[in-house]
């Protein structure tokens, strides 16, 4: 056998650093957990174009173009006769798992069919607390679906085509089918006894702030579909292990001893540290496409963030290559928004190709922003408050703008919260000043606009083109939406010619972002460093024999 033919058996684990928020996306307004593995979409990110099976996308922060997420799963194919309107051919042969337990009893294995379908979609999008409703709303209320042959279903989205491609079409890592016998008998699948889906894995056992523990479906229904095991059936491995670990060191300690196979989303610093103490763990370097920033309101009119000119005046008081030279040693990236350099091809143009005014925002100019303040009326500066998170290093980060800021005036007040009540306000986007955060971009920007548009969670800056402006955000959004699907060269262009005016505007201001790691041991085959959240384990092996000779 050759060392490259994968191979079954054996107990794959990685670290999780935080407990699941909950098991069903219906039920809370921060989404759920068991997605690919346990529960699955209609359409999915594609295997064929990662890095372990030659492909050009690492999938290490997610898909980078259109292409990335085009696989079908439990939709066998999808059209679009006309935009707004998609039929899905559901996929036969596929049946429900079979754990151990009420639920799965309950099911018994049946085929997943056509209303099992209609039935999930209905109740996702007609669940105010759903994650889809809080983060795509326009979307998700406009849309309708119904049953329109014994294998398909057809569903209407009047509004925000692209939008609604990914976050029901291609499911978004949401929009996923829930069994419906379990569904009306318990009200939900909040508890994770009750877990039950279509994947390759099913959750057997949960001890909070331990570990999750799957065993593989051994009526799973995909095959390998490239390299030297492209037709075997899949799964490969007999157990996955999730061990939760909020300790960076305590992991970093697991890894080195082989107790766990990888470990990704390793911070540079983190990074660097695994590489001196462990040479002989294999590793990747990437660009998160969720860059740290602060997002201001600006959509009241007392505040100063709704003039553009104390906006541009925060972006030239801070030293942006000083923080990527001196906070992570020249690792990171300042052209991180609206898309990064992962997006080329797709989306993104270089921050060197922008009009000198643009350019101008990113150098270190603490004379011209005083003077911008001035111009908007505050000539000695002002006060503002910032919701900070008090995990990890956001506190120590703010801190360099805090300091950054004051030479021209402005005093940053910290409002450190804990991460349940930081969450909350985030997902709320209820906050008086700013907010230190995760800022969308890449696919969400892109793809789906609500980062720079509407009322959604992504867009805590609370963007807007209200009618009797210019409008430049919603006529791109509009031209873009045109050529959904139908002209994507075209689309791309619309939304390059958008990105000059996306950061003169200065909506948010951008922390440079570091690179970051991922590890694991040379025996984990069919891996390259690819987040495990897309359900990508169902393709990993483990080669036994290599392990038991580095000692393992």
């Amino acid at each position: 056998m050759s060392p490259e033919t994968p191979r079954y058996g054996g107990t794959l684990s990685y670290r999780l650093a935080a407990d699941p928020v909950n098991f069903d996306s219906g039920i809370n307004r921060q989404g759920g957990a068991l997605n690919g593995l346990v529960y699955q979409q209609y359409m999915t990110y594609d295997w064929t174009r990662s890095l372990a099976a030659g492909g050009p996308t690492n999938f290490a922060p997610g898909p980078n173009s259109l292409d990335d997420l085009l696989a079908p799963q439990l939709a066998e194919s999808w059209q679009m006769p006309e935009q707004g309107v998609w039929i899905l051919k559901i996929r036969q042969g596929v049946h429900w798992q079979k754990p151990n337990s009420d639920a799965g009893r309950l099911m018994n294995g049946r085929e997943m069919t056509t209303d099992d379908v209609v039935s999930s979609i209905k109740r996702l999008f007609g669940t105010g607390q759903s994650w889809m409703h809080l983060s795509q709303p326009a979307a998700m209320n406009a849309m309708t679906v119904e049953k329109t042959g014994p294998w398909e279903v057809s569903i209407k989205t009047p509004v925000d085509y692209l939008t609604s491609f990914y976050w029901v079409i291609q499911g978004g890592g949401y929009n996923r089918v829930y069994p419906p016998e379990v569904v009306a008998k318990y009200g939900d699948l909040g508890n994770w006894r009750n877990a039950l889906g279509t994947g390759p894995y099913m959750l057997t056992d949960y001890v909070p702030a331990s570990q999750l523990l799957y065993t593989r479906n051994p009526d799973y229904w995909e095959k390998d579909p490239i390299g030297p095991g492209k037709g075997n059936q899949l799964p490969y491995v007999d157990t996955m292990r999730e061990l939760i670990i909020p300790d960076l060191s305590t992991a970093s300690a697991a890894l080195r001893s082989g107790k766990l196979d990888f470990m990704f989303g390793l911070t540079l610093d983190d990074g660097r540290r695994e590489l001196k103490t462990n040479p002989k763990l294999e590793y990747l370097t990437y660009l998160i496409d969720t860059p740290t920033g602060f997002a201001m309101r600006q959509d009241k009119p007392n505040l100063p963030f709704n003039n553009i000119k104390v906006r541009q005046a925060l972006m030239m008081a801070t030293d942006l290559e000083a923080i990527k030279k001196s906070y992570y040693g020249g690792e990171a990236e300042i052209d991180v928004y609206p898309v990064n350099k992962n997006f080329t091809g797709s989306g993104y143009v270089p921050l060197s190709q922008m009009p000198e005014s643009v350019q101008a925002l990113y150098r270190y100019d603490p004379e011209k922003a005083k003077q911008l303040l001035k111009e908007a009326g505050y000539p000695t500066g002002f006060k503002a408050t910032v919701i900070v998170q008090s995990a990890g290093s956001n506190v120590d980060e703010v801190a360099i703008y805090k300091d950054m800021w004051a030479k021209v005036g402005i005093e940053l007040v910290l409002d450190v919260k804990e991460t349940s009540i930081f969450t909350a306000l985030n997902a709320s986007r209820n906050f008086d000043n700013m907010i230190y955060r995760g800022i969308s971009i890449g696919m969400p920007v892109i793809f789906y606009f609500s980062p720079i548009r509407g009322t959604s969670v992504n867009n805590p800056s609370f963007i807007d083109d209200p009618p009797g402006t210019d409008q430049v955000v919603e006529t791109a959004f509009q031209e873009m939406n045109k050529n959904v699907l139908k002209n994507m060269p075209e689309f791309f262009r619309t939304f390059e010619r958008l990105k000059p005016h996306l950061l003169e505007q200065a909506y948010v201001i951008p922390r440079p972002t570091p690179y970051s790691y991922s590890f694991w041991w040379p025996w984990v085959k069919n891996y390259k460093g690819q987040w495990s959240g897309f359900g990508y384990q169902r393709y990993h092996w483990i080669d036994q024999d290599l392990k038991k000779s580095m000692g393992y």
